[in-house]
């Protein structure tokens, strides 16, 4: 009975061009890029962070006793 290699074509072949591989990932690259900086703004909605004031009496103090 003979072994049968298996190998996953893709793999083998990524690894024999690896200047193939460089390439396509510098255009992966360059492509998001520009897509990233083609986006219109209004699909980057203005994030409000929810602030709470509290405010309470202190009587009997004067101005220079509060601190902020």
């Amino acid at each position: 009975m003979e072994k049968k290699f298996k190998e996953f074509k893709l793999t083998s072949w990524s690894i024999d061009n690896k200047s193939a591989i460089y390439v396509l990932t510098i255009f992966i690259t360059l492509a998001g890029m520009f897509s990233y900086n083609s986006i219109p703004k209004e699909k980057f909605p203005d994030i409000v962070i929810p602030t709470i004031y509290v405010s309470t009496v202190y009587p009997g103090s004067s101005p220079k006793t509060w601190k902020i």
